[in-house]
């Protein structure tokens, strides 16, 4: 069981309350060490900038009094009485009708009040003749007229910045002083864990949540050290954190915080720390198995080893102890939005609900749009810009509320953001489209991803829905939803769907009836996705043929609930012997040397929100579609084939 079970906010109290324990140390240090380092102290410039008046372009200082009303048929002539180099100082003057030549950069001479660029002057000889008319000032920068000595240029508690770099250079300022950097230590627990880039063994996963620690801390301005991939073993975990204290201010480890038999992380914590925990479990959903704790004067923090309930806590809880740590001021501490929400989201009773967003820009507005989630999902985090936080005992939140978003990184929205069913050639597709735009895509099945586009949340789905009463694709279909005058279909390009079994066929399976034998397992798709509707479609007939209900001939399949999400789910499990046949296109049983029996061709269209079609994005990728490139490219793939009318558009309303 949990310990010491607390609310979010009560736990931001007790790790406020460590923090206030802590004093920040500061050093000095040269500005070429400085980026991203926090100032501990305003920075005073130490002199002017620019330190005197000076030309902004190559060309001659005049009195602008002397060019008025010149103009290209009727030149201003002006005597040269002089150059000035960058550099120098001006040993001449520019009395009436005379006049200095300067370079970028030059100090303006005495009696000058502007610069006429050489584009518009002819100099021949000692005379110069200026073609057009001058104001006073123009293309002369003024000593001290950005920076002034004395003044502030960079305030306490922002992290700096190349540009601040500049300023400070400019304003004469050698040396900072800043927060010293403090160190987090990054420990993953786990028997399951694999390093990545190793071999995985059935049951195992690897490692991601200590990239994810590692990267957002060197964000923040930390310094990060990873101690491993620790086993779930009392001893070895004990070691490592006894180090990890002794070499850091903070260490966060993520796995092994649960309550049950094989999480050890808290019990190690909870030996070592002598004490006892500041709070085990969080009243958060997702996020519980959280867990806090002083061993050694140092902090440490148990994330859950889920790595989309790892980021969220990390970045509800973790990231702000983090930036105060190292000096940052409020406003830099979190990375808040307030948005507009899309669509209405229930609260849950007695704790915190933690729902991912996609950001979309609508009417000049900042849109969240929820997105459901398994806490164990990584490709969502491809979605997601962030999540938004619904309190404990709140039933709901309304579509139209105003909610805070809690932003994962600074990454930039995307341009093209897609939601539908996995397609390997789509996926090559939008990889040509991502050399120009900021392209999401995450595979969740094409009824999903027509819900999406249909509600704005997505701007694209991959989608092959057979309407079984029609035996056509998509478009009877998506009227039949009532999402024809929200969604437009990009007619795409057929591909050969089959079963896909082991090498050879060693099982002899030959068509749907081969399922109700006792000797085969079978691998389905997902509810949401098009390969289902077809596996369906088949069945049903199948069931008409034998004279049984379709609940009762699924019933006899083994494996019909066991659902792959995408095509490369289904080949893997074929692969590895968890199930003896699929249903996936050709190109997968080709990609991993599996055996196909044919099914089917299937239209694959892309269905369009009807307010994205004009993006920027979207067109660009429909123009690919009808491009002599695209039908190179399909040539590439195994199983596909383009249309005579690939690219056009169809209106379903």
């Amino acid at each position: 069981m949990f310990h010491k079970l607390v609310t979010l906010d009560e736990a931001l109290r007790e790790l406020w309350s460590y923090l206030s324990s802590r004093s920040l140390d500061a050093e000095e240090v040269d500005i070429r060490q400085a980026l991203g380092r926090v100032l501990a102290e305003d920075v005073v410039a130490q002199s002017d900038y620019p330190p005197f008046d000076r030309s902004e372009v190559d060309g001659f200082a005049v009195r602008s009094s002397d060019l008025e009303g010149v103009e290209e048929d009727s030149p201003a002539k002006l005597r040269v009485v002089g150059s000035v180099g960058v550099g120098e100082v001006p040993s001449y003057s520019v009395e009436p009708g005379t006049c200095v030549e300067v370079a970028t950069g030059s100090m303006l001479p005495r009696g000058a009040d502007a610069v006429i660029p050489v584009e518009y002057a002819r100099r021949v000889g000692d005379v110069v003749y200026a073609y057009r008319s001058i104001a006073p000032g123009e293309n002369v920068a003024y000593g001290g007229s950005e920076i002034f000595s004395g003044d502030v240029v960079a305030s306490g508690g922002i992290p700096l910045g190349s540009a601040d770099l500049v300023v400070l250079a400019a304003a004469g300022v050698s040396r900072v002083r800043v927060y010293r950097r403090i160190r987090v230590g990054v420990v993953s627990i786990g028997d399951e864990l694999v390093k990545v880039g190793d071999s995985l063994k059935p049951g195992a996963v690897y490692d991601v949540n200590s990239h994810y620690l590692e990267a957002a801390l060197r964000e923040l301005g930390a310094e990060a050290v990873f101690y491993g991939i620790v086993r779930d073993r009392e001893e070895e975990l004990q070691e490592v954190l006894r180090k990890a204290v002794g070499e850091c201010d903070i260490v966060i480890t993520s796995g092994g915080t649960s309550a049950g038999v094989g999480d050890v992380a808290y019990r190690v914590v909870e030996k070592l720390s002598g004490s006892g925990m500041l709070f085990h479990g969080l009243k958060v959903r997702p996020g519980k198995p959280a867990f806090a704790s002083v061993v050694s004067g140092r902090l440490v923090i148990g994330l859950p080893g889920f790595p989309l309930s790892a980021m969220m806590v990390f970045n509800i809880l973790v990231k702000p102890l983090i930036a105060k740590l190292l000096g940052l001021r409020e406003s830099y501490i979190e990375q808040l939005d307030e948005a507009v929400l899309g669509e209405k989201v229930i609260g849950y009773l007695g704790i915190d609900r933690l729902v991912p967003v996609v950001l979309r820009r609508k009417l000049g507005k900042l849109v969240a749009y929820p997105i459901g989630y398994r806490s164990g999902s990584v490709n969502i985090l491809q979605l997601a810009d962030g999540f938004v936080r619904i309190r404990a005992g709140v039933p709901y939140v309304d579509a139209g509320a105003v909610v805070t978003v809690y932003r994962f990184d600074n990454r930039r929205s995307a341009d093209v953001l897609g939601l539908g069913s996995h397609d390997y050639l789509l996926s090559d597709v939008l990889r040509v489209l991502s050399r120009k735009f900021v392209v999401k895509y995450v595979s969740a099945g094409s009824l999903a991803g027509l819900n999406a586009v249909a509600r704005g949340v997505a701007d694209i789905a991959g989608t092959h829905v057979l309407d079984r009463e029609t035996g056509k694709y998509n478009e009877t279909y998506i009227r039949k939803l009532g999402y024809g005058n929200r969604v437009a279909l990009a007619v795409g390009y057929l591909r050969e769907v089959g079963f896909v079994v082991a090498r050879g066929n060693p099982k002899n399976i030959r068509d749907f009836r081969d399922l109700l034998r006792d000797d085969v397992v079978f691998v389905n798709r997902s509810r949401y996705s098009g390969v289902r509707v077809l596996v369906d479609s088949f069945l049903e007939n199948l069931a008409g043929e034998l004279g049984t209900s379709f609940e009762e001939l699924v019933s006899k399949i083994k494996g019909y609930y066991t659902e792959a999400k995408t095509h490369n789910g289904v080949a893997l499990s074929v692969l590895t012997g968890r199930a003896d046949v699929g249903v996936a296109v050709r190109y997968v049983a080709s990609k991993y040397g599996l055996g196909f029996i044919p099914l089917a061709r299937e239209r694959f269209d892309i269905a369009i929100g009807v307010e994205s079609l004009k993006t920027p994005g979207v067109e660009s990728l429909v123009n690919y579609l009808r491009s002599r490139d695209f039908k190179e490219l399909v040539l590439k793939y195994p199983g596909y084939e383009v249309l005579d009318n690939t690219g056009e558009i169809i209106f379903l309303e």
